[in-house]
């Protein structure tokens, strides 16, 4: 089924009829036939680099793994279950955007997931939104009049650009636009620089150091943008 209305919009009718039809197919092609051939392959460079949720474009030298399949999909799985490398299999894992879809009582368990696919002295990064700044942005127009969410811009389901479904909109995301309980682009954690930091020490990362918006390899999320990264 699909959607009408703002989020045609945003997707485009085309690109949605797409989907809706590309996704099952490479979904199941890529988990059963490309993803462990690429595997066998991949698993003999010396150099390794995993995205996690990759975006619309690859980023070079990364080998991709994502929930659903898609065009700049190798692998499919569900990487806060179980990641189908052997353990220290790679130099730099890369995630952005990915972990605050994680249920907020699972983040230590998923980097720790995530962590244990590093090589020694492996690196992992993470992007995610930042709850704070969105919820500072958030009492900021309620409560004085702002126009803090204006920085952001995202008016994805608010023509009218009201400041408090932005901010629900920030911190729930909007599954697949049409309310589907469970669908996976739902958000179920949030994070400060604090919590991230924390969590990603607990599971067992170390050097863990807040990143710049330089460091941004794929697409950027601009101004709620959050980068900690830690190593093995």
């Amino acid at each position: 089924m699909i959607d009408s209305g703002n989020f045609l919009r945003g997707l485009g009718l085309r690109a949605a009829l797409r989907r809706s039809v590309q996704e099952p197919l490479l979904t199941a092609v890529q988990r059963t036939l490309t993803g462990p051939l690429l595997m066998r392959r991949n698993g003999r460079r010396a150099v390794r680099r995993l995205e996690i949720g990759p975006g619309p474009q690859r980023v070079e030298g990364f080998e991709t793994l994502n929930v659903v399949g898609g065009p700049q999909v190798d692998y499919v799985a569900d990487a806060t279950r179980s990641l189908p490398f052997p353990d220290g299999s790679f130099d730099l894992i890369y995630a952005s955007h990915v972990l605050e879809h994680v249920p907020w009582y699972q983040t230590v368990r998923t980097l720790r997931l995530w962590r244990d696919k590093l090589k020694p002295g492996g690196c992992l990064e993470v992007w995610v939104p930042d709850a704070l700044k969105i919820a500072e942005a958030f009492v900021d127009a309620e409560r004085r009049g702002s126009d803090a969410p204006n920085q952001d811009g995202w008016w994805r389901f608010n023509d009218a650009h009201d400041p408090c479904v932005w901010f629900s909109g920030r911190i729930f995301s909007y599954g697949d636009g049409q309310g589907t309980p469970g669908h996976f682009n739902w958000h179920l954690a949030a994070f400060s620089e604090r919590r991230l930091a924390a969590a990603m020490r607990e599971a067992g990362l170390r050097e863990v150091t807040r990143m710049e918006r330089r460091e941004v390899r794929g697409y950027d999320h601009g101004w709620i943008n959050l980068g900690v990264k830690g190593m093995r």
